[in-house]
């Protein structure tokens, strides 16, 4: 309804409740929710599936719906934040968590705990696991947040009440755009379209701020809109949108990577902490009947399935040495894909060319430990027995060296499937070698000049003397596992020491595969090829892999950016070497030197699971907590009070705290009402909320006029202040802006002075009181302006009078009460 007054040249409107929203409102919501679902699509190279964009749109029509019908029911916007919090949690189970086997039932506290967890910490796992991950994990509640996010923002900012025009037309428009610089954020090095993230979004943004602009100009200048003029408008920012995206790839690179956060997060994974499989290779070597338990030599490590026979089943990778042992590490060497251990979901985003295979794994007895033997570059992967979920959660994947780790440990009978896909690694005479030197490791410059005189007629080319390196060790080395009586001098290892001394300058090249593998890999280095070393084995027919099927091979980098494999027989002996020194003049013995500390021995004892490391780390928290408390340097009661008496005094404070931040907003909004004569009305029912929460007792209701509750506010100037408001309010212009901001002045002056009337007690109970807070009947107003406060509603005011010595005696009591200071 709406009511224009000839005199004044001014209108006033009474705000509608209606639970169907307007033309603009529809607006409003039709621009939040196409923004929202732009900036979601971000998401696109994160999850699999389109899933992730449904639940994420689903969110942001809730969120919108209940924010505007809250706001249709005059409720304040805290009420929105905390229904779609409320919704957040009871449909985040059934939405986001239904691959965990939860129900669409109420949630119980698991599901709930689980929500929340991915809500507060679910950032981190989507950095650190390997993209795109699942589009039907737990990881969907990312998607359902920022789309409740999305479109609570939006709208809330759509109707934020503001005094500036440009101001208000901007706001939601910037919040939508925070929302997609956070999904641009957690996304990937390369987005999902330039086009969409980038023209599109920007072209509806720029016609919601133009139509918002528009609409806030003709409110505040009195003018109409026009249509005309409005689709004009659209139509040249829709041209203007696609004129920009094909011209700013003349000012873009295309091989600079976007800045997201994955580039600065670590994974939280330390592939270093596990022993090199390396340095235990003589368990799988021939005891020549000895008896070793750790031995695996005749035992079945694992049965393959999907793959043909001579496949190569890489067990681990080693890319770094450190002068002991060749071990597996984090960006080891520069490459194409990422080198480090990350999360993966069950499908691998894996960007190799090859053949194709689908292959199953079942470990056999004598398999243990956290390597799992995979074939190729994984493209998915899936646990088949045990505790599937437990351990999808733990697993890590290298793909820069497709290497693959179970922290938790793979046990004898575990089976699991995954596709592959097989690349061409055939190392030929036309593969040219990469020209991307790495420095060679502290201590390993033994090796240059044993380098330069095997390779002297080789020429130039650096993958030619490579193979000259490694047949000058085939042809003059010789092959021994250290076991016979007259072999014991060949001890195992790769440290310096052992490659230095004791293989590339001792009198006579002797070693098994270990030592030959990580010396051709040095040699590889040294000359500009980069290299690395891989345990693994091939697979015979039948696809049973025993321990007599494993060695150690070598593999380069090739111009390409891709791996070649330097078969074993390329460069290591077969030959036995001739009879040595009689066993009683041997200077040491038989039994395996394992490497000095940090390093641990080469043995599965050594290869410790998640469980092992947590449980130990545990008993270690537990005694320095008994002796140190829960806090170091205090006692341990210290950390008791804290934990049961500060969460609870917190949790007060919050309380208390959120009734004090509820006030102050009430008041902002009345001090900030877009008509003059609601900032009148606001200011007294400011001043009867104060006297409320005092104490005091003030007569309310549709048919109290300012001056009878003037009379119930214990206050010196509260008549003169009531005649004041009344006398603005009812006159016959309407009252100016300062007018209204020096009346507010005069009632913030009376409101300290009532306080400074009572005691500090009084004071605190009244600034956390809800007595003012409750619904009441309204009081007295004024004639309304559009987009005043709800409380400041129209209402007829007679003069009806209460009874004078009834109210003055509740003053007297009131009085006879209150506490001194």
């Amino acid at each position: 309804m709406r009511a224009t007054a000839g005199a004044t040249g001014t209108r006033t409107r009474v705000r509608s409740h209606t639970l169907v929203p307007d033309r603009h409102s529809w607006i409003d919501i039709a621009f939040t929710i196409a923004l929202a679902g732009v900036a979601q699509s971000a998401f696109g190279t994160s999850f699999t599936g389109s899933t992730y964009l449904v639940v994420g749109l689903l969110g942001t029509v809730i969120a919108v719906a209940v924010t505007h019908l809250t706001r249709a029911a005059g409720w304040p916007i805290i009420s929105a934040v905390v229904i779609c919090l409320v919704l957040f949690f009871l449909l985040g189970g059934p939405l986001t968590l239904r691959s965990l086997g939860d129900t669409y039932a109420l949630p119980g506290a698991t599901t709930l705990a689980k929500v929340a967890d991915q809500a507060i910490f679910g950032w981190k796992d989507l950095l650190t696991t390997l993209p795109p991950v699942d589009g039907d994990g737990p990881l969907l509640v990312l998607p359902w947040l920022s789309g409740v996010l999305a479109g609570l923002v939006g709208l809330a900012l759509a109707h934020l009440p503001v005094r500036r025009a440009w101001l208000a037309a901007m706001l939601p428009v910037v919040g939508m755009t925070v929302l997609l610089s956070g999904a641009v954020l957690l996304g990937v090095r390369h987005p999902q379209s330039l086009l969409v993230q980038g023209s599109v979004f920007a072209g509806l943004a720029l016609a919601w701020l133009a139509v918002r602009a528009r609409r806030a100009s003709a409110t505040v200048q009195g003018g109409s809109t026009s249509y005309v003029r409005g689709v004009g408008a659209v139509a040249m920012l829709g041209l203007a949108a696609a004129v920009a995206y094909p011209a700013s790839a003349l000012f873009t690179d295309d091989d600079a990577d976007r800045a997201v956060a994955r580039n600065w997060v670590e994974p939280p994974f330390d592939v270093g902490r596990y022993p090199s499989p390396l340095a235990g290779f003589r368990k799988y070597v021939d005891l020549k009947g000895k008896s070793d338990p750790t031995n695996v030599y005749d035992k079945t490590l694992l049965d393959v399935e999907g793959v043909p026979a001579d496949t190569r089943v890489r067990f681990a990778t080693m890319d770094s040495y450190d002068g002991m042992v060749w071990g597996a590490t984090d960006n080891a060497l520069p490459g194409p894909a990422d080198d480090s251990f990350q999360r993966v979901s069950s499908t691998i985003d894996n960007p190799v060319e090859g053949k194709d295979v689908q292959a199953t794994v079942t470990l056999g007895e004598g398999w243990t430990g956290v390597w799992l033997p995979t074939v190729g570059a994984l493209t998915s992967m899936e646990f088949e027995t045990g505790d599937t979920r437990a351990k999808a959660e733990v697993f890590r994947y290298n793909l820069a060296t497709s290497t693959a780790v179970v922290p938790s440990g793979m046990q004898p009978g575990d089976r699991y499937s995954f596709s592959a896909v097989v690349p061409d690694d055939e190392l030929s005479e036309t593969t040219v070698g990469s020209s991307e030197l790495t420095p060679l490791p502290t201590g390993a410059g033994f090796i240059q000049g044993p380098t330069d005189n095997w390779t002297e007629d080789a020429g130039p080319d650096p993958m030619d003397r490579v193979l000259a390196a490694a047949e000058h060790l085939r042809s003059e080395g010789k092959y021994s596992d250290g076991i016979g009586r007259t072999e014991r001098i060949y001890v195992a290892g790769h440290s310096v020491w052992r490659l230095a001394d004791e293989f590339v300058n001792a009198p006579q090249i002797v070693g098994n595969d270990e030592q030959y593998a990580a010396t051709m890999a040095l040699i590889a280095n040294d000359i500009g090829v980069p290299a690395r070393v891989v345990l693994g084995a091939v697979v015979p027919a039948g696809g049973r892999v025993t321990g007599k099927d494993v060695s150690a091979w070598v593999e380069l980098r090739a111009a390409d950016g891709s791996w070649k494999t330097l078969p074993t027989e390329a460069f290591m002996s077969t030959t036995p070497p001739a009879d040595q020194v009689p066993e009683t003049n041997t200077p040491m013995s038989g039994t395996v030197i394992p490497p000095p500390n940090p390093i641990p021995p080469p043995s599965d004892a050594g290869e410790q699971s998640d469980a092992d490391l947590k449980e130990r780390k545990a008993t270690r928290k537990e005694a320095d907590e008994e002796d140190e408390g829960l806090i170091p340097g205090l006692p341990a009661w210290v950390g008791i009070v804290l934990t049961y008496v500060g969460g609870p005094l917190l949790l007060v404070a919050l309380l208390l705290g959120a009734v004090v931040g509820l006030k102050a907003l009430r008041r902002h909004r009345r001090r900030s009402a877009e008509s003059p004569s609601a900032r009148f009305v606001g200011a007294w029912r400011e001043l009867v909320d104060h006297a409320r929460d005092l104490g005091q007792v003030v007569p309310l209701g549709p048919t109290v006029t300012r001056r009878e509750q003037s009379v119930g506010i214990v206050s010196g100037q509260a008549v003169v202040l009531a005649r004041r408001a009344d006398s603005f309010v009812f006159g016959p212009a309407a009252p100016e802006v300062a007018a209204a901001t020096t009346y507010w002045e005069s009632i913030d002056a009376e409101r300290r002075a009532m306080s400074h009337e009572v005691g500090r007690w009084q004071r605190f109970r009244a600034a956390v009181s809800l007595r003012s807070l409750r619904r009441t009947a309204a009081g007295p107003a004024a004639p309304a302006d559009p987009g005043q406060d709800d409380e400041a509603a129209p209402t007829p005011a007679t003069g009806r009078v209460a009874s004078a010595a009834g109210r003055l005696r509740g003053l007297a009591d009131w009085r006879s009460r209150r506490t001194p200071d």
